[in-house]
Formats: structure tokens, C-alpha cells, sequence
């Protein structure tokens, strides 16, 4: 039965990613696999993302994109790269791994983390990877030739990714609801503490008088 899936591969090398979306369109062609759409990205120092979308024919030559990341790609793939390339996708290595699984209510015993945190996690600054999505009635097509090229697949569910998608726009809506409640009630302490002084300065005034 064929299963529709999220891939991640990353590599040291950036030509062993171009030569990975090769095989993977190369299979597409064969039939041994559907690919969908891929992307080759790169995790910046400074914590962004940018990626080289399209035909992976052009990937050694094409020019990386840092805005609207995914866009270009479109779909779910496009969709997870836009969020791993927002503040959120920056924010994936540390808690927010776990209120994403905490939203889509994932088995603990199964799953210790998000989805999308263990992709973030995965792609380090000064590495290249690789995501797709494919069809695939086995898993040993798309595994044995990445091991060639010396990666190891990172592979989940497209419903999955699609679930931690959702949670993940969750998640983003409620940290800017609770940034925005936390700006007000400062607001208002400031003003509460200017009236404060302001009422302690005519007191002053007064006494003095």
C-alpha cells in the first residue's frame, strides 16, 4: 500500500543534497516513487533559513532565496518551509517542540518532541538539506539511494506534518495573543506608576505648603 510521506535528509556536503534531488527526480521518472515537490535549504548562523525551490535540475546554479520562503514551492512542502523559515522555525529547538506536541496531542511514548522541531533541530547552521514529499510503496527505494550518498531519511506522515502544521499556526496565534496581553498590562502599570508619582509629587506640594 503506498504512503504518502514528509522527507528530511541533511548533509554535510551542499553538492550531495543537488545530487539527492536528482535521484529522487530520477526515481519519479522510473516510477519507483511520486515525488511531489523538493527543496534543497540551509540553516544560516544567525538562525534563518534560506532555500533553492523549483526544478532540481537547477539547484547547483540557482540563487537561494531568503524571503518568502516556500512560496515558490507551494503545497506542503512549501507550507513547512514557510514555518521552518519564520520566528516559530527559529524558535522549534527549545520548548516550543513540545507545545506543538502538546496542541496536536501526541503520544508521549511515541513522539518526545514536535515534528517540526526535530526537522528544525535537524537542519544545523553549515548544513545543507534536503525535503520532499513522495508517494512511496516502500520506503527501501527512497532509503537505499541516500544511503549511497551517505544520509540518513528522516521520514514522517504527510497527516502528520499536515496536523503539526495547524498546531503550529496555533501555537504562533497564542504566543502573540499572550506577547500582546503582557505589553498591555506593562502599559498599564507604567501609567499607574506615573499617576503614582504624580499623585506623590502634589502630596509633596501640598505638605510643603
Amino acid at each position: 500500500m503506498a504512503e504518502e510521506n514528509v522527507i528530511l535528509v541533511t548533509f554535510e556536503e551542499e553538492s550531495k543534497a543537488y545530487q539527492a534531488a536528482n535521484v529522487l527526480k530520477e526515481a519519479n521518472a522510473d516510477g519507483r516513487i511520486t515525488l511531489h515537490a523538493v527543496a534543497v535549504l540551509q540553516r544560516m548562523e544567525d538562525g534563518t533559513l534560506r532555500v533553492k525551490e523549483g526544478e532540481a535540475d537547477a539547484f547547483p546554479v540557482a540563487t537561494w532565496t531568503t524571503g518568502a520562503v516556500g512560496a515558490a514551492t507551494g503545497g506542503l512542502i512549501g507550507l513547512t518551509l514557510g514555518t521552518l523559515g519564520g520566528p516559530l522555525g527559529v524558535l522549534l529547538g527549545g520548548a516550543w517542540g513540545m507545545l506543538l506536541g502538546s496542541l496536536v496531542d501526541l503520544d508521549a511514548a511515541e513522539e518526545e518532541e514536535s515534528i517540526l522541531a526535530t526537522m528544525a533541530r535537524a537542519i544545523q547552521p553549515g548544513s545543507t538539506a534536503l525535503i520532499a514529499q513522495v508517494t512511496e510503496t516502500t520506503t527501501e527505494v527512497v532509503d537505499a539511494e541516500i544511503e549511497h550518498l551517505g544520509g540518513v531519511v528522516m521520514r514522517r506522515p504527510v497527516a502528520e506534518v499536515e496536523a503539526e502544521l495547524a498546531a503550529a499556526e496555533e501555537a504562533t496565534r497564542a504566543a502573540e495573543e499572550e506577547a500582546r496581553r503582557k505589553l498591555r498590562e506593562e502599559r498599564k502599570a507604567e501609567v499607574k506608576g506615573k499617576v503614582q508619582q504624580k499623585l506623590d509629587q502634589l502630596k509633596a506640594k501640598v505638605s510643603g505648603g
